[in-house]
């Protein structure tokens, strides 16, 4: 007789916040940021996207700007491939006031179960020429990604000119529940397929 409560899926739950950044030459900024999976996850809860306060860094400080925004999102699936990834984009103000792009950054959400303190490396495109450079620099537009989710893709991302641009301070507190039943060890230690067989 087959077991009839096996489940369909298996569940992830990630909880926690976008800290604070430290961006050189940057003391005002606010950051979007969206979650990108594969085609098989399905959102259960939360938010996909969102956009934060903006922060400024008070005079005499060390240049870290403050939004610890919440995040909190849950996915399904049946597969581990097109693992969620946190995609972010800070924006800040020029001299004019203008909101111009600091810097894109993604990494995948941890696989096993547990409290993580993670910097995500922040990165902006470089102008393909120097017409574009000189452009850019004197309509003060620095160049952007016209699809705000290329950081995430892996096809195209190696012929992209980038330059560095600081780093976010994440925060996530990673819940599984039944990856086992699908073969797949989160690396949290209560693996029941290893246990047996000691």
């Amino acid at each position: 007789m087959g077991d009839s409560t096996s489940p369909s899926s298996f569940t992830i739950l990630a909880t926690g916040q976008i800290e604070c950044a430290q961006i050189p030459n940057c003391t005002n900024a606010y950051l979007k940021f969206q979650f990108v999976a594969g085609e098989d996850w399905q959102l259960l809860d939360g938010l996909e996207e969102g956009i934060t306060q903006a922060a400024r860094v008070p005079e005499g400080r060390d240049g870290v700007l403050v939004w610890n925004f919440p995040i909190d999102i849950t996915y399904k699936t049946t597969n581990a491939f097109g693992w969620p990834q946190l995609v972010v984009a800070v924006y800040g103000l020029d001299m004019f006031g203008r909101d111009v792009i600091k810097g894109y950054g993604c990494m995948h959400l941890p696989m096993s179960a547990g409290r993580y303190d993670l910097n995500l490396r922040l990165f902006r495109p470089r102008s393909a020429s120097v017409l574009q450079s000189f452009t850019s620099w004197m309509t003060g537009m620095p160049a952007e990604f016209a699809d705000p989710k290329f950081p995430s893709y892996g096809e195209g991302r190696e012929v992209t000119r980038v330059q560095s641009g600081g780093q976010v301070k994440v925060q996530i507190n990673l819940i599984t529940k039944d990856m086992d039943m699908f073969g797949y060890v989160d690396g949290s230690g209560r693996d029941p397929a290893m246990a047996t067989q000691m």
